[in-house]
């Protein structure tokens, strides 16, 4: 009769391959990702510049108005000012502070509730989503309100071109980020054309409202 083999049971319980193992929950989440997690997409900034032939006053009252974004601004398909400044000491005028904008591009739309920094004649900026530092970050512990653009800054600025009878040089910069890398990849083939299509969108309508070109003196043009 052949000899019998007895197994203790303390000798299976500690073998390695038998012994019973419990993950930690932060090792169940590392272990669950997989190649479909991205890194946050960067920032992107576009920019384009104008000389048009307008004091910088008038150019800047066509951007202060934001209730007539939806009319002639690429990309912003519904614009609605729903907060004001305190009247101007000086001229009694009051401006825009907060604003509903709808805008997109690729595809892509958002709604936001934007926050908007005026200087009479000088710049109009519009701060949606994250507030974003002045390193392009947004602000620790902050995050994007809507589902498509984590952050979106769109600022108009406007001088004094420095030439005579050449009017005001308009510069246009638009920071974003989306908060999913798959809108970005969505958006590269017409991201690049926004900021060159929103500024000659702004010419067009310079010339309608402003009427014809204005020969400027250096005085005028800094005005």
């Amino acid at each position: 009769m052949p000899p019998r083999i007895a197994l203790r049971p303390s000798r299976l319980l500690s073998s390695p391959v038998l012994r019973p193992t419990t993950l930690s929950p932060r090792r169940a989440l590392d272990n669950s990702r997989t190649f479909l997690d991205f890194p946050s997409p960067p920032e992107q900034v576009l920019t384009a510049t104008r000389t048009l032939p307008y004091t910088r006053t008038r150019l800047y009252d066509l951007i202060a108005d934001v209730d007539s974004y939806a009319r002639f601004v690429p990309y912003c398909t519904s614009s609605r000012v729903t907060r004001w400044s305190a009247p101007d000491p000086d001229s009694g005028r009051r401006w825009p502070t907060q604003a509903d904008l709808r805008v997109g591009f690729g595809g892509l739309e958002e709604t936001f509730t934007s926050r908007l920094r005026c200087v009479p004649g000088s710049v109009v900026e519009a701060v949606s989503g994250a507030p974003v530092a002045a390193d392009g970050n947004s602000s620790p512990g902050d995050s994007g309100s809507g589902s498509v653009f984590k952050s979106l800054v769109t600022k108009w600025a406007f001088e004094p071109s420095g030439r005579h009878d050449t009017g005001t040089e308009v510069r246009l910069s638009i920071r974003f980020r989306f908060q999913n890398p798959l809108y970005a990849a969505m958006s590269a083939a017409v991201s690049d054309k926004v900021a060159a299509t929103m500024i000659e969108a702004f010419e067009k309508e310079a010339s309608r409202v402003l009427g014809p070109p204005e020969t400027l003196s250096t005085q005028e043009a800094s005005q």
